[in-house]
């Protein structure tokens, strides 16, 4: 079966429910056809989820996208890298230049995959094709700057960074919440909105003292 086809089967519709069973289906997404590639994307992209709408929540956010979308999205924000090869992904040493390529171009194959997808929303594809725009217009894939890049995708964005970071990695240890709050400070203003940024930070030490940690 084709990775993608759960998706495809799920029909469109609202409220947590609909949102549960878009959750359901994109967790078996690679899960048989790219089992050690499903290992890397499936984890990171489930407490990327808990995390962004747990910190949207927090910040009384509730506009459009809805908690839903965000949290749908930053659940598929990976989806891409199935379209890259797996040595790529899963590579423990330095990309070179056509690798690197590669991977910077996966918010782009996820947002194709999700295009025309009836029980996707446009927002949900925004989220997925922006979550590595910056903040000083040095991301990818349209070098969106500062206000300019949707606030979903930036509340993912943090919460990506911050899952990342503390999660293992072939080419990385595991850095503590405080190293990586360290981390996310200098990243602040260039990678990401810094007022965001700030937000979160005050916010993941409760987040994960009530045992609701990230990846």
């Amino acid at each position: 079966m084709h990775p993608f086809v759960p998706l495809r089967r799920t029909q469109s519709g609202s409220g947590r429910p609909a949102i549960q069973t878009l959750l359901l289906a994109a967790s078996s997404l690679g899960r048989d056809e790219r089992p050690r590639l499903y290992r890397h994307v499936h984890p990171h992209g489930h407490a990327t989820a808990k995390l962004a709408r747990s910190f949207a929540a927090a910040l009384g956010y509730a506009g459009a996208p809805t908690l839903d979308e965000i949290e749908l999205g930053a659940h598929l924000h990976d989806l891409g890298k199935y379209l890259v090869a797996e040595s790529v992904i899963l590579k423990p040493g330095p990309l070179n230049e056509a690798e690197r390529a590669a991977v910077l171009h996966h918010p782009v194959y996820g947002a194709q995959l999700l295009s025309g997808l009836p029980a996707i929303t446009e927002a949900v594809r925004r989220i997925v094709l922006y979550h590595h725009e910056r903040w000083d217009g040095a991301g990818y894939p349209e070098g969106l700057t500062g206000w300019k890049v949707p606030l979903a995708a930036r509340i993912v964005a943090v919460a990506d960074v911050y899952t990342s970071l503390r999660a293992r990695r072939a080419y990385k240890p595991t850095l503590r919440r405080r190293e990586a709050a360290a981390v996310m400070e200098e990243m602040a203003g260039r990678e990401l909105d810094p007022d965001m940024t700030r937000d979160f930070l005050r916010f993941i030490g409760a987040y994960e003292r009530e045992g609701r940690g990230a990846e």
